[in-house]
């Protein structure tokens, strides 16, 4: 089989931390031909790892290499969708890095450019190929706690500044952050993603945002209200700097309760004994690839599709756009799903 000649296109903390390895599990069906950076010293790191190939300070330098047939685009989010685009438009095959855009607008504009161009376009996002989010909303709608109502989750976390300068957190991109939200837009998509999978889109959202630190982006602590075509409501609290403490994730239906935890979901109903459900240690990463090599080969669409990634940024932008009118927003049908 012919290998997927693949072009690098950033070489920092998410190709050092993760995708690197992911593309050496994958090396019978991904060959690395080429890589760009704006840091002298991860070029050079990446010589050293990777001798005669190309490694360039230039994207449009690996655009135009003939022997590249898709770049894996690993940029900074603002530079996302005008990165993509320019591949797109230069005959490449596209994977990059959620989001998918910083707006709307900007997302249906990279998903025309593919449709124009007759290329491929692919957003990571591992949460998009969980298996217990799977198991979740099957047992839901198997009817275990009846008809839902509502859902409740509370996700603070301190970031992983355990990592140290190899810390997501210690990005200069993300301390001065030229996108909406702040870190709800960067890594709490992933939540946004999730909850899509279970739960399906929401139609309207109320929320309200707080600055609790001087960097990363305009809030530290997002609440967020959203209602469902069916009449359920789901409460989603995000934080990178509250304590990480009393974290949960419930679901509450006419009949019962499910108690999300990361190895089992507990289902309780009246006068009932709960049931144990196990949920499988599972690398969501590692599917994720496989799910994108998969549907690469095959000529069709992942799980993941760039419509569902458009429709988390449509979420987000909803967000934004109720923290600062301070009402609720209704979430518009996107041009794509027409």
């Amino acid at each position: 089989m012919k290998l997927i000649r693949l072009g690098v296109i950033g070489l920092g903390l998410i190709w050092i931390r993760e995708h690197q390895s992911s593309l050496e599990s994958l090396k019978s069906l991904f060959e690395p031909v080429a890589f760009c950076d704006v840091s002298e010293q991860r070029r050079a790191e990446t010589e050293a790892a990777y001798p005669g190939r190309p490694v360039v300070s230039d994207y449009r330098q690996i655009l135009a290499m003939p022997d590249a047939d898709a770049v894996l685009v690993l940029t900074p989010i603002a530079f996302n969708a005008p990165v993509a685009l320019a591949a797109l438009e230069a005959g490449k095959d596209v994977i990059m890095e959620k989001p998918i855009a910083r707006s709307v607008a900007e997302g249906e504009r990279l998903i025309e450019a593919a449709h124009r161009a007759g290329r491929r376009l692919f957003v990571m996002e591992q949460l998009g190929y969980r298996q217990a989010d799977t198991i979740l909303a099957e047992v839901i709608e198997a009817g275990e706690i009846g008809a839902p109502v509502l859902w409740a989750r509370i996700f603070h976390f301190e970031a992983d500044t355990a990592q140290g300068s190899m810390s997501y957190a210690s990005t200069p991109w993300r301390k001065s952050a030229d996108f909406p939200l702040g870190t709800l837009f960067d890594g709490g998509i992933h939540l946004i993603a999730s909850m899509g999978a279970i739960f399906g889109p929401p139609q309207s959202v109320y929320a309200k945002g707080r600055k609790l630190r001087p960097d990363y982006g305009e809030y530290d602590q997002v609440s967020m209200l959203f209602q469902y075509a069916n009449g359920m409501t789901g409460m989603l609290s995000h934080s990178t700097s509250l304590p990480p403490t009393q974290n949960h994730f419930h679901v509450h239906g006419v009949e019962g309760i499910i108690i999300v935890q990361s190895e089992r979901l507990i289902v309780e109903r009246p006068g009932e004994a709960q049931r144990i459900v196990a949920l499988p240690t599972e690398n969501s990463r590692a599917t994720m690839w496989q799910a994108i090599v998969d549907a690469y080969l095959q000529n069709r669409e992942p799980n993941y599709t760039v419509q569902k990634a458009l429709r988390d940024v449509a979420i987000l932008e909803a967000v934004d756009r109720s923290i600062k009118a301070n009402c609720p927003v209704t979430i518009p049908p996107l041009m794509v799903d027409n």
